[in-house]
């Protein structure tokens, strides 16, 4: 006797062996993690799902504790239980531990702080900071949110993050922190176009005055951005355009992290494999 799949049951078979019932869930939690809470409507036509199927998605994920209503505006966010659940990745997945033997090698090399930053709807958030060894320092907090378009983390963050959030990002108000902040979606644009091209930005000037930095995306298998590192210093050491050798070192400790996550973004550029990041 031949089996009759549901038509549940069918919704949730693709040949690929996919179960679509958890990727959608997985969508849904993407678009919110994207941008501000939305409303049933809105997450529906974000994600190209019937209304109804949709509610039925969100009512599971709400009762599993992954997304909340708001009561009065309706809107839905990420639910407290992601939290927990994030912070368990991290530290199961610590690119801080990663990272920092070779943040602690190009702060010894430049002789400027060194600053790792994740990625957060667009900014940078920063994640671990190796400060310089010199007698007056540039400080960074932990936590510390680098806007998307005036700062050089934030513009990586920008550049590899998907197209609807650039777009999101663009669209509103850009503030001028500075005289040097960038405040033209155009100008924007074509600079994110420049980031994704080189692997690498500069912000002089443009969060606060006497302060600069240069980035590079640090990149996992897939090519994503899973973080930026950055030499901060004031414009006397860093500026632009960037000393050649601070650039080759900036860009062969982000190449060096990014194979460890078998990233091959900086081959196709013909950044070396600097000796001194080489630790294995």
């Amino acid at each position: 006797m031949t089996d009759v799949l549901e038509p549940s049951a069918e919704e949730d078979r693709q040949s690929s062996g996919l179960i679509q019932s958890v990727v959608m869930a997985g969508q849904i939690i993407e678009a919110l993690a994207a941008g501000q809470p939305m409303r049933l409507t809105a997450l529906a036509n974000h994600l190209g799902e019937p209304k109804a199927r949709m509610h039925r998605h969100l009512s599971t994920l709400r009762h599993l504790g992954f997304v909340d209503q708001d009561a009065q505006t309706e809107c839905y966010k990420l639910g407290l239980k992601l939290a927990h659940i994030g912070q368990s990745a991290m530290d199961q997945f610590d690119l801080r531990r990663l990272a920092e033997p070779y943040m602690l090698k190009l702060r010894d090399l430049t002789g400027q702080t060194v600053v790792l930053s994740i990625p957060a709807s667009g900014d940078a958030l920063v994640n671990a900071v190796c400060e310089s060894p010199n007698l007056v320092t540039i400080s960074v907090r932990l936590g510390y949110r680098l806007p998307a378009h005036a700062s050089a983390q934030g513009r990586l963050t920008l550049a590899f993050s998907p197209l609807e959030l650039q777009q999101r990002v663009l669209a509103r108000k850009l503030q001028a922190l500075t005289p040097r902040t960038i405040t033209d979606a155009a100008k924007l644009r074509d600079r994110l176009a420049l980031v994704r091209e080189q692997l690498y930005d500069v912000s002089m000037d443009e969060t606060l005055l006497g302060i600069s930095a240069v980035a590079a995306p640090v990149l996992n298998f897939h090519n994503e951005l899973i973080g930026t590192v950055a030499v901060v210093g004031t414009t006397q050491y860093v500026h632009e355009p960037v000393e050649p050798q601070q650039l080759l070192y900036l860009r062969g400790c982000a190449k060096a992290i990014s194979l460890k996550l078998n990233s091959t973004a900086y081959e196709g550029l013909g950044v070396p494999n600097l000796r001194e990041f080489i630790f294995d």
